[in-house]
């Protein structure tokens, strides 16, 4: 009785220190401004800044400082995921988002910057997006 616990201690053990966990592809935003940003990202050309359900789904990124988003592919070679050849960011004001709420951002439209950028144009970039 005793072999059979060892045993599946150790195969519980195995199974929990040897999982491979690949690195996932990042995408770099570095915010060179001197104020805070957030920043939503969609796959896909978007024309418009979507109606957005919750604060959460942005990222801040304070004044001079950079972020990551975790995207397809691996750390050496990125990638958008499944079948998008494009990706659209938003880029919104600390003030604004203080301000207003989501529903009213989303009516006016109040972001500061949109980039839309393909999949070679983020590969000739390194994968490193910069505001503003």
């Amino acid at each position: 009785m005793k072999k059979l616990i060892y045993f599946s201690i150790l195969f519980l053990f195995y199974g929990c220190v040897f999982t491979y966990d690949p690195a996932r592809g990042l995408l770099y935003v570095h915010n060179n401004s001197n104020e805070a940003v957030y920043v939503y990202l969609k796959y896909g050309n978007a024309d418009s800044l979507p109606l957005i359900s919750g604060l959460e789904l942005f990222t801040f990124i304070d004044a001079n400082m950079k972020d990551a988003y975790t995207i397809g592919g691996n750390r050496k070679k990125p990638r958008l995921p499944n079948n998008e050849n494009e990706v659209t960011i938003f880029f919104i004001t600390e003030k604004t988002m203080r301000s207003y709420d989501l529903k009213e951002i989303h009516k006016n439209q109040m972001f500061v910057k949109k980039k839309t950028l393909t999949n070679e144009e983020l590969e000739n970039k390194n994968w490193i997006v910069t505001y503003p």
